[in-house]
């Protein structure tokens, strides 16, 4: 069996990454933890998109080593990725597919309100379009 589990870094990651490290033991699978750093639209001359995204990719990559070295605390050790792009969900449903995820594993900001449908959510767009379960955490 192959888990993904998609982390990001809210409050939350550490929980879901418990959570994932507990499945993946007591189902004897490989863990593949993936990190997704959005990468920003070029908005002209109101700031540098580039440079923002470079500095988010160099903050979600010290989070991944923190997530993995928190797996590896735990008594598993995972697989690590980190990538870029401008959709997170198109990342995760990708590298479940590359992979042959048997379950993603992530979390949810729980949106409310008009945030939700002016935003979107990563975990609905990864439920609808995953190439296996999806196991949301709150």
């Amino acid at each position: 069996m192959e888990i993904l589990v998609a982390l990001d870094q809210t409050t939350l990651a550490p929980t879901v990454l418990a959570k994932a490290v507990e499945v993946a033991k007591r189902e004897g699978a490989s863990l593949t933890i993936l990190c997704v750093a959005e990468v920003f639209q070029d908005f002209g001359d109101y700031f540098d998109a580039a440079a923002l995204s470079d500095k988010l990719l160099e903050g979600v990559k010290t989070a991944a080593e923190g997530y993995k070295a928190q797996a590896q605390k735990l008594g598993l050790t995972p697989k690590l990725v980190v990538e870029s792009g401008v959709s997170p969900a198109d990342l995760i449903v990708d590298k479940a597919e590359k992979i042959k995820a048997d379950l993603i594993i992530m979390g949810t900001r729980g949106k409310k309100g008009m945030d939700r449908f002016l935003t979107g959510s990563v975990a609905a767009a990864v439920a609808g379009h995953a190439p296996c379960s999806v196991l949301v955490l709150r």
